[in-house]
């Protein structure tokens, strides 16, 4: 089933909310939204499905990848944006999700590399379904 929820998310160099849909799916649960225009991102449509042990970012339309976070599962892969296309690389230090039908906290440790410079970031993201909110 199909819920409306509210995600707040912070994280290097980033703080904002936004709405979108959480739902249970066969591998986890899924959150989709789209990106507010004033995180640079508007046209950006995020799905992020989750288990306890993984987390799964897709981003599609201006902006298009694939990323994974698992600790201990380094994930290469590719970063599409209108400027170009980068290799991308996802190493997981800390991965904490608490998925359940109310929504989820998810906090992650990690160093992504996009074109060879590697930055290390934080992310802590908090859904709650409408009627949590």
């Amino acid at each position: 089933m199909k819920r409306n929820a509210r995600i707040t998310v912070r994280g290097s160099g980033a703080a904002y909310t936004a709405r979108g849909v959480w739902e249970k799916v066969e591998d986890g649960w899924r959150l989709a939204y789209d990106e507010p225009e004033e995180t640079g991102m508007g046209g950006v449509a995020t799905a992020l499905t989750l288990s306890e042990q993984c987390a799964v970012l897709r981003r599609t339309g201006a902006v298009r990848c694939e990323l994974r976070f698992a600790v201990g599962a380094p994930h290469s892969s590719w970063y599409e944006t209108p400027h170009g296309s980068f290799p991308a690389e996802v190493v997981t230090h800390a991965l904490r999700a608490k998925p359940s039908a109310r929504g989820a906290l998810v906090e992650a440790r990690y160093t992504l590399t996009l074109g060879g410079a590697a930055d290390e970031h934080t992310l802590k993201l908090l859904v709650r379904t409408e009627d949590e909110a």
